[in-house]
């Protein structure tokens, strides 16, 4: 969690204006046809002088596309991109760490649809919005923030809106690999 206090603590814009790139997530599974989640660049923290923007920017693309396919990987396992009645949630937490995941899959009534996972045939996702706040050191991507705002609407024998906010907070592994370490989620709608 120190890692968050210090993205939302020190800021500076690397833009004048957010940049979406496209992410693969997206499916089609009951309910509506595919939405594909919108990846913007938030805030961007560190020493970002002119020339370490530079370095940034070389950067940018790719960093939101590699955060915006784990958090999918969230969102689609746990919410949107799987198939309805269902047993379980197997792939949601797969960009987690392993203490992350642990402690995700003990709530997984918050960070799935486990409690309507066989009461509902599918859902239609109204809104699947990221926003990234990146942690950039001299310009080079070490952890970021993602802002989620996931809103569907299910179907089946139980139709409800359901409201997924919060933020889930990413660091490239050895490989380069955004993994999630840890979040602040939040579920409203009925129930």
């Amino acid at each position: 969690m120190a890692f968050a206090l210090a993205v939302g603590g020190c800021s500076s814009s690397a833009s004048s204006s957010p940049q979406a790139v496209p992410t693969t997530g997206g499916s089609a599974v009951g309910g509506s046809g595919p939405v594909a989640t919108t990846v913007m660049l938030g805030k961007v923290a560190g020493n970002l002088h002119q020339p370490n923007r530079r370095v940034f920017q070389k950067h940018r693309k790719q960093t939101l596309k590699r955060v915006g396919a784990a958090v999918d990987t969230w969102i689609d396992g746990g919410f949107v991109g799987v198939g309805y009645p269902r047993d379980g949630f197997g792939s949601a937490f797969r960009d987690f760490t392993a203490p992350a995941r642990h402690d995700a899959a003990k709530q997984k009534r918050l960070m799935t649809n486990w409690d309507l996972r066989k009461k509902i045939d599918g859902v239609e996702v109204h809104k699947r919005k990221v926003t990234v706040d990146v942690f950039a050191p001299h310009g080079r991507p070490a952890g970021a923030t993602a802002r989620v705002a996931l809103v569907f609407t299910t179907t089946g024998d139980t139709h409800q809106r359901v409201e997924i906010h919060g933020r889930l907070f990413l660091g490239p592994d050895d490989r380069g690999t955004w993994r999630v370490f840890g979040y602040d989620v939040t579920r409203g709608g009925a129930r």
